[in-house]
């Protein structure tokens, strides 16, 4: 009986295993099973990658390029609603809006023909527009890209048209779309699914385009886990798709569920692998990870009164919130407390100016430290004067006119006891000679007297 009953455990222990291993297998097949090349998945709050293939290997990003153009204009350019009247352009490969010159458009306007129909003149009409020149607009690229961490990343114009000194990898182009999901404006554009440009005199046709990305407005179906369902899917909000011989089929998604946001980079894919590949990427997300917010912002509003403003006071709060994500079925175990350090809130203070820090301690050790910044604009009840381009002109020359005071003050002050202690010094040396003078006939008085008798 013992006999038997010692097979059946080992039994049941083998087939345990055996059962394990097969649905590890069918995890890992769920995950890797991907045509595309190259593929990262991010966590969007935390910037934890949750899935990788061939991350920092160099790809090339074709259209996705467009999406860090996008965000560097809206960063870069106060006003959006600027107008851009278009020049002289040299012939750009399509995708195109087949700008004209003397056309007239705003900032705003041309960023949602970049991103909608993903053109390639566009492109060059804002670098040329925010950075004077190509070139220069590439440089700001890669700075700004290598500011947020970018490691394997050097781009060459503006609309990713295929040129072997521009490349990028997975893992770099889902940094750079989580820092453009950060900006409301760039959401808000990503997200449109169609624009209308009306006819002008240098082009006398509508121009209608719809979203290239398919996940936003497709009505195409794909073959997803053996059924056959709709490419649009409601959870995406965005964000840009490319495509080169070089580089493959692109795409850079994010999206939404229950209260979190992650972001797929799919690259070197091909024409029906890439939404699949995209999708089965954010479904793994979803239904592996969780995140759990430990800080929200909008629970450390506070503010501070400001004597002599216009607001009164000032509002302030984190820059960001605080999350973290883990496997589905874990929970967050560490103990987290916080701390605001209010600094610089001298006036005047724009939104977003950064007034002070905000600490992050994690079982009673500092660990992160996050910007508190301004919500609101606060200014000086003198602003009409003290903000004055003339007052401050003149407010400069009366600093300059003190600073030259004190100096000259000083200077004749250093004089007048130089001065002083010169005539000091030369009294002193008549004084002495004076006395070695009266010494010496005395001397001889004495000596004339010996003599005597």
């Amino acid at each position: 009986m013992k006999k038997i009953s010692s097979v059946l455990i080992a039994f049941l222990l083998v087939f345990a295993s055996v059962f394990t291993s097969i649905g590890s297998v069918f995890a890992d097949q769920k995950v890797v099973n991907l045509e595309a090349k190259s593929a990262v998945l991010m966590d969007y709050e935390t910037g934890k990658v949750l899935y990788q293939k061939n991350g920092n290997v160099k790809i090339y990003p074709a259209s996705t390029t467009k999406a860090w153009t996008a965000y560097l204009v809206i960063k870069h350019v106060p006003d959006l609603n600027e107008k851009i009247t278009i020049g002289n352009l040299p012939y750009i490969e399509p995708s195109s809006m087949f700008l004209k010159k003397g056309e007239t458009f705003t900032v705003k306007e041309l960023l949602t023909a970049l991103m909608v129909h993903s053109c390639n003149d566009v492109a060059y009409v804002l670098a040329e527009y925010v950075s004077g020149s190509i070139p220069k607009f590439a440089d700001l690229m890669n700075k700004e890209a290598e500011a947020i961490g970018c490691t394997g990343t050097h781009f060459n114009n503006p609309n990713g048209l295929p040129d072997d000194n521009h490349y990028t990898t997975a893992k770099d182009m889902a940094l750079i779309a989580r820092k453009c999901m950060s900006d409301s404006v760039f959401r808000e554009i990503v997200a449109t699914t169609s624009v209308k440009f009306k006819p002008t005199k240098q082009y006398p046709h509508e121009r209608v385009y719809t979203n290239s990305n398919k996940f936003l407005t497709s009505h195409q179906k794909i073959t997803y886990k053996g059924k056959r369902i709709d490419i649009k899917y409601d959870i995406v909000d965005g964000i840009k798709t490319g495509f080169t011989n070089a580089a493959g089929k692109c795409l850079l998604t994010s999206a939404v569920k229950d209260n979190q946001r992650i972001i797929s980079a799919v690259f070197n894919s091909t024409n029906d692998g890439i939404y699949v590949d995209s999708r089965t990427l954010i479904d793994y997300g979803f239904e592996n990870y969780d995140s759990f917010t430990i800080m929200d912002k909008a629970d450390y509003v506070d503010t501070k009164r400001k004597l002599f403003s216009t607001q009164k006071k000032l509002m302030y709060q984190p820059k960001e919130s605080y999350s973290v994500v883990l496997p589905k079925g874990q929970t967050v175990t560490d103990e987290f407390t916080f701390k605001t350090d209010l600094q610089d809130t001298s006036l005047p203070i724009s939104s977003g100016d950064k007034v002070g820090e905000f600490y992050i301690y994690k079982n009673g050790e500092k660990f992160k430290t996050i910007d508190l910044v301004a919500k609101n604009d606060v200014t000086s009840k003198f602003a009409v004067i003290t903000e004055n381009t003339l007052f401050k002109v003149i407010l400069t020359i009366l600093k300059v006119a003190i600073v030259a005071f004190l100096i000259f003050f000083i200077y004749k002050l250093i004089r007048k006891y130089y001065k002083k202690y010169k005539r000091k010094q030369k009294a002193q040396m008549k004084k002495k000679k004076k006395s070695s003078s009266s010494k010496s006939k005395t001397v001889k008085k004495d000596t004339g007297k010996t003599r005597k008798k």
